[in-house]
């Protein structure tokens, strides 16, 4: 007996083949034009690491840029950008949820803007998803800034995502840090694929908020034949991301309030750092008031930044929060920050607006951290940062 298929059948049949088929050449002509894009590119820099990426690339644009070479960047802090070979930014505007994809489409981007060198923030969070950026880009230079407690769920412990960090570095090509406590595993992974590992030394005197920064800059920006006085120069004078670390001044008719803006570092080590920095700058000020934001979808971040600030509670004379914190966040900080301020308030307050930190003392020196979305620009409108990277030195 012939069994016969129905017609709806046959016909489903050859429309999988031909959709299979289709993506074969899709994937097939994907290919050869990235090939084709990352050619026509001398020098591919893959900026990787925790904290200090956004920085770290708008540096090594402007050196580039200042040397001649025609550089596309992608910077991806607290807003996602591509900065154009004559130094415009332009906004990228997402559909979605931010997708790896994007890598693929900024090489593109460069080769047609007719670019010779590429510099590219790391957007991806999984292990996975930067094995894929990698792909894309097929850097010849990476950067890995640092590595510290951040994404735990998606990334680990820091030693795991220094590992996840350390798969980008590429054949005979660099790997450049100023991390000195992950520059041996680099090292080793380097000697590993014939790549070599350069450790830079912090630089001052540039715009950078973080001499780390500035001084992996430099670095790469030498190793490609840039001379060390364009890039200074360059780096003296490039524009920042629009949330980094800053001091604010908030004007009173009977004083001010400096703010120490470090919401953008988004975990505790790295705040705490420029905690500190600020602090060497604000010697004998007072009263010293934390003010911890929350985005509201990052219950993980939120516990680890409640953990640190449970240490703190000798620091400060109060706690502000801002945002929505679960029940077990409130309760260790209450136990953090207990008892009354010296104008019989609680230590811990809840603050609604931004606008109502003008209600605390003219002199008060408030120390911002937690998340930059959400409370940023409300703080960056209140309060304009006082002028250079140094603000606040003299205020």
């Amino acid at each position: 007996m012939v069994v016969q298929s129905a017609p709806g059948t046959h016909l489903l049949g050859m429309t999988a083949l031909g959709a299979v088929f289709l993506y074969f050449v899709f994937l097939v002509a994907e290919t050869a034009l990235l090939t084709w894009a990352r050619r026509s590119l001398r020098i591919v820099v893959h900026v990787n690491g925790t904290r200090g990426k956004t920085e770290t690339t708008r540096l090594l644009a402007a050196a580039f840029r200042a040397a001649g070479i025609r550089t596309l960047a992608k910077s991806t802090g607290t807003e996602p950008c591509l900065i154009l070979p004559d130094g415009q930014e332009r906004r990228i505007r997402r559909l979605g949820a931010p997708n790896v994809r994007e890598q693929r489409n900024v090489l593109l981007q460069a080769a047609l803007h007719r670019a010779e060198a590429l510099v590219v923030e790391c957007m991806a969070v999984t292990p996975e998803a930067q094995a894929a950026s990698t792909a894309f880009l097929r850097p010849s230079i990476l950067v890995i800034t640092n590595a510290r407690p951040d994404h735990g769920a998606e990334q680990g412990t820091p030693e795991e995502a220094l590992a996840a960090f350390a798969n980008g570095i590429p054949e005979g090509g660099m790997v450049v840090t100023a991390d000195p406590s992950i520059f041996d595993h680099l090292a080793g992974v380097a000697r590993a694929r014939g790549a070599q590992a350069i450790l830079a030394e912090p630089l001052s005197g540039t715009a950078a908020r973080i001499p780390e920064n500035a001084g992996v800059a430099l670095a790469i920006a030498q190793g490609v034949g840039v001379s060390p006085g364009t890039a200074l120069e360059a780096m003296r004078n490039f524009q920042a991301d629009r949330g980094a670390f800053t001091i604010r001044c908030l004007r009173r008719d009977d004083g001010a309030i400096l703010i120490v803006d470090a919401l953008a570092a988004n975990d505790p080590v790295s705040t705490a750092l420029l905690f500190r920095r600020a602090e060497a700058k604000l010697t004998g000020r007072g009263p010293r008031i934390l003010l911890f934001t929350d985005r509201g979808d990052r219950a993980d971040r939120a516990w680890i930044f409640a953990s640190w600030i449970a240490t703190q509670g000798d620091r400060f004379e109060s706690l502000l929060v801002a945002g929505r914190f679960a029940p077990r966040v409130q309760r260790l900080l209450k136990r953090a920050f207990p008892g009354t301020d010296a104008g019989g308030r609680p230590r811990v307050r809840n603050l609604a607006r931004m606008e109502d930190l003008a209600l605390e003392p003219a002199g008060t020196i408030v120390f911002a951290g937690g998340n930059w979305k959400g409370h940023g620009p409300a703080l960056a409108a209140l309060a304009p940062a006082l002028e250079g990277p140094e603000a606040g030195a003299e205020a």
